[in-house]
């Protein structure tokens, strides 16, 4: 319980923050940060998973879109996506287990519903980065090199997706490692 009491005050600060920069910057991306962040608590995620999430939002939002990480780091977008595709699949983990739909004992169907869930959000993510390049005349695609950007942060996506599958998949045979610790204790 601590923790989410944590996760709340985080929430609060990073929502003020986010405000105060969209509305001196005149950039959407914080204003959908302010969103991001109150989602978790909206579905009642576990603090563990919302305070992962917090802070990939504040990684790839914040100091990508508005410190411009983005474009003077040349590794940050692919560390963001590659990041994405573990916590994605944590996520998909999150979902089936809140829809009863995870299986203990049939690992490929789970290993599969995280894979198709990665590739899922992260090709939403890319029609949404297209949808506010369009309708708010910002360059989030890098529109000189859009579909490279677009393919290449959906392969970075899939890799740290597939490392997280491989992961998942051993250490819940072994039943000892972390992510089987989370899954528990979801």
């Amino acid at each position: 319980m601590k923790l989410n009491k944590i996760n709340i005050i985080i929430a609060f600060v990073l929502c003020f923050i986010s405000v105060f920069f969209a509305l001196n910057n005149k950039d959407i991306t914080l204003l959908l940060f302010s969103l991001y962040v109150v989602i978790p608590f909206i579905f009642k995620v576990k603090p563990i998973i919302t305070l992962l999430y917090m802070l990939f939002g504040f990684i790839a939002l914040f100091l990508g879109c508005q410190l411009h990480l983005y474009k003077i780091t040349s590794w940050f977008d692919n560390f963001s996506h590659f990041i994405w595709g573990m916590l994605s699949g944590l996520l998909a983990i999150f979902i089936l287990i809140k829809l009863k739909m995870f299986n203990s004992k049939n690992i490929i169907f789970n290993c599969l519903f995280i894979f198709i869930f990665s590739l899922a959000s992260s090709g939403i993510w890319e029609i949404i980065e297209f949808a506010i390049d369009n309708l708010f005349n910002q360059d989030m695609q890098r529109s000189a090199t859009g579909v490279y950007d677009t393919m290449k942060d959906i392969i970075v996506t899939l890799f740290g997706n597939i490392i997280f599958i491989l992961c998942f998949f051993f250490e819940y045979k072994n039943k000892k490692l972390l992510i089987r610790y989370i899954i528990d204790n979801i």
